[in-house]
């Protein structure tokens, strides 16, 4: 019989730390090798800084991907998010009810390939929706000059359109699917659309007075924050505040989708509050 000591409890654990981190170096390493599947061009709309927390002690830097889903074609007031449909769940591998019965034969999460669009159709849409809100807006408020209600709805909608004129995030999550290459050739453009790992959500639509259908959304990317190099950290910390609401200076940040899907940070270029372009401060890496 082998007995244990304290130390070779130590030296196991010790040996599985080592481990651990072979393994996350080397998954790291391999997603990078090679032309990356995608590059994006970000800007500080689409990426905040992470929350720090109260008591952060190591001086590491992480900034938070913010991307959306496009509003509801057919909710006016666009609160609803675009839900996915019974034909594209059936095809991501979820299945129908059957009867009354109200069990999942299968996950009502399943992992898929989610296509992220910057600054594309998708967000043109919900610009040209803000702008039509407007007009309608100015044209009711004409209607009836003296409505405090239609006065006040006439300014919410002016801040709308400046808000996803001018600080909205361009990037939407616009599809998912379970093969690669077949969502790349229907989105073959690998600066404004990137393919990531993420989950769709599913759920009955069964309210007794109609066929059970089917209804699901894209739910979470798997991958949402991403590390600061050292070689930018600094300067990226004293330019994004801690807070999203308090501002922060332009700035485009490029972001790499490699072999493994995963996002990091190749390349950052710092703008002054006047700048439009150009390669100023430009530090790829």
């Amino acid at each position: 019989m082998i007995t244990l000591k304290p130390r070779h409890g130590l030296l196991a654990g010790l040996a599985l730390i080592l481990l651990s981190n072979a393994v996350a170096l080397g998954g790291a390493w391999y997603n990078r090798q090679g032309e990356p599947e995608s590059r994006l061009q970000l800007s500080e709309r689409e990426l905040w800084r992470s929350h720090d927390g109260p008591h952060r002690e190591n001086s590491g830097l992480s900034l938070h991907l913010n991307w959306r889903i496009a509003s509801d074609p057919e909710d006016p007031q666009r609160f609803s998010q675009q839900l996915l449909d019974e034909t594209t769940l059936l095809a991501l591998g979820f299945t129908r009810h059957q009867g009354s019965e109200r069990r999942w034969h299968q996950p009502r999460q399943r992992p898929v390939l989610i296509v992220l669009e910057l600054d594309g159709p998708a967000y043109q849409r919900e610009l040209k929706q803000a702008e039509l809100a407007l007009q309608q807006a100015q044209q009711d408020l004409a209607g009836s000059p003296d409505s405090p209600h239609l006065r006040e709805q006439l300014k919410y909608t002016r801040l709308e359109l400046d808000n996803q004129r001018e600080r909205a995030s361009r990037l939407f999550a616009v599809a998912a699917g379970t093969d690669l290459q077949a969502l790349r050739q229907r989105y073959p453009d690998r600066s404004r659309y990137a393919i990531v790992g993420g989950t769709v959500r599913a759920w009955c639509d069964c309210d007794g007075t109609q066929p059970h259908r089917l209804r699901g959304q894209i739910d979470q990317l798997h991958v949402t924050d991403l590390n600061v190099p050292a070689a930018w950290r600094q300067e990226l910390a004293e330019r994004m505040p801690r807070r999203h609401e308090d501002g922060q200076l332009p700035l485009h940040i490029e972001v790499s989708y490699g072999q493994r899907l995963e996002p990091w940070i190749s390349a950052v270029r710092l703008l002054d509050k006047t700048a439009s372009g150009g390669d100023d401060n430009a530090t790829p890496r």
